[in-house]
């Protein structure tokens, strides 16, 4: 009897067959679901699938579905969980994350294989801090490089922002300038008044 045609996968090296790649409805869909996320992210995944194969061993087709459909629902909603927390976590921070995950198994420095996702999940989880505080100073920065409404010193009269852009409301304008008028008299009207109330020297017969 002539064996079943198979074939491995270049990344994790796990042995299917053709029949197998067709006949799972549950493989297709979960491919699928990773594909429609990302290719160069599904790629990562599936690299990132060989970190839990034991030496000289392979992951079963069931294994690595269980551990993709562990990831999906964070990778679908770009978020994560750790100790009840939620995290930001957009497809170009699962990007940095994986590649971080796999600079530091290359360098010997990653206990494998890996039997969870709790060092990808923290490394997502510190990226993600990191992205946040950030944010958080580029919005303090922006904050205080924004002009703050308030009225202007122009030809000696004060005007808002707005009317000095020339986007003020016409009725309000006019109400603050009929405002600084009043507010500061004309030379003659206290002049004027100077005299009435004998503050001005003496009146003219």
């Amino acid at each position: 009897m002539s064996k079943e045609p198979s074939m491995a996968c270049p990344v994790c090296r796990t042995e299917l067959s053709i029949a197998q790649l067709f006949i799972s409805e549950e493989a297709q869909r979960t491919f699928n679901r990773l594909a429609v996320l990302s290719i160069p992210l599904g790629v990562r995944v599936l690299r990132y699938l060989t970190l839990f194969t034991p030496p000289k061993t392979r992951l079963t087709q069931d294994k690595q579905l269980k551990l993709i459909e562990q990831l999906l629902p964070d990778l679908e909603r770009g978020a994560i969980t750790v100790g009840g927390l939620d995290f930001q976590a957009p497809k170009g921070l699962w990007d940095m994350a994986f590649d971080r995950v796999f600079a530091v198994a290359d360098d010997g420095k990653l206990s494998l294989p890996l039997t969870g996702h709790g060092y990808l999940y923290s490394t997502i989880r510190d990226q993600s801090n990191k992205a946040a505080a950030k944010a958080e100073v580029q919005t303090e920065q922006d904050r205080r490089n924004t002009p703050q409404r308030g009225p202007l010193q122009i030809n000696g009269g004060l005007t808002s922002i707005g009317a000095a852009l020339g986007n003020q409301d016409p009725a309000l304008a006019d109400m603050e300038q009929r405002s600084s008028q009043a507010v500061k008299p004309s030379n003659e009207i206290r002049k004027r008044i100077a005299e009435i109330t004998g503050k001005g020297g003496p009146r003219a017969e």
